[in-house]
């Protein structure tokens, strides 16, 4: 049986840190995101947050993988979320701003 595809949204990135994809993990096993990025000049540089409760601040995950998506390129990263509650995408664009688009998938714990 094939699984319906996941939304895919496009995000409108500032040249200022923009949240671009985040999610309730607690009851998920898995995770995997992909960025692509729409802009023709601009290269998108993302960081990975994670927090293990809603009232502990967002810390950098040391996952690089959304680090530099030159103009239109995509990348598309398995995210480690042991332990994690909260998972999030944060990024900017190297100009003025442009836009990404965001697609995630993610599984039940068994």
């Amino acid at each position: 049986m094939n699984l319906p595809d996941p939304p895919r949204t496009v995000v409108a990135v500032a040249p200022t840190s923009t949240e671009v994809w985040s999610g309730d993990v607690r009851s998920e096993d898995w995770v995997s995101v992909q960025i692509d990025n729409l802009d023709g000049t601009q290269t998108f540089t993302g960081t990975v947050e994670r927090r293990l409760s809603a009232s502990s601040s967002w810390s950098q995950s040391t996952i690089g993988d959304f680090a530099g998506i030159p103009p239109g390129a995509s990348v598309t990263a398995d995210l480690d979320i042991t332990a994690t509650g909260y998972l999030r995408v944060v990024g900017t664009m190297d100009g003025a701003g442009g836009n990404v688009a965001v697609v995630a998938r993610k599984g039940p714990r068994k």
